[in-house]
């Protein structure tokens, strides 16, 4: 079924919001970013719509998003349809994270508002190169600009159930 792409609004949230206890943050994000993110939301946008984050926790989504430097959310009035976040030194390299759309917007200019806010994010601006990984989205990010680079490896250091991650 196709969505209306004209009824989709991108927001940009600072990290250091997720830091605030989750009332006074709702009221400031609605308030300075035009539109806050609950992260009970972004949690079932993952199990919904994602094979690789399903079992992330709050705790650890509210980490996540703190150690972010660009966060976006797209929504459709107030369902949250996409979202995505980056990290990046500012100047030399930058890597998307976490690009989710729900499966019914996807095709539908969801993920490509999140993507170029995200690339638009001071942060990432300037950045010489933006990585993004991929299992099933190769033809996404290339047509967005994206290509696959064969000169490198992608190297895993894994470490499952490493750390503190229950502790918020």
């Amino acid at each position: 079924m196709s969505k209306d792409p004209s009824t989709l609004r991108s927001f940009s949230h600072g990290r250091w919001l997720f830091w605030l206890p989750a009332l006074v943050r709702v009221r400031l994000q609605n308030l300075l970013e035009g539109h806050s993110l609950p992260v009970g939301q972004l949690q079932q946008l993952f199990i919904n719509n994602s094979f690789w984050a399903q079992q992330r926790g709050l705790a650890d989504l509210l980490r996540s998003l703190r150690g972010s430097d660009a966060i976006v959310s797209t929504w459709d009035g107030e369902e949250l349809v996409a979202v995505g976040r980056a990290t990046s030194d500012g100047i030399y390299r930058a890597v998307l994270w976490d690009v989710v759309v729900r499966q019914d917007w996807q095709g539908q200019g969801a993920g490509r508002a999140v993507v170029n806010r995200l690339l638009a994010a001071p942060p990432l601006r300037c950045a010489e190169r933006v990585y993004a990984m991929t299992t099933h989205g190769v033809g996404f990010y290339e047509r967005l600009g994206f290509q696959e680079e064969r000169h490198q490896h992608l190297m895993v250091l894994r470490r499952d159930g490493w750390g503190t991650r229950s502790s918020g």
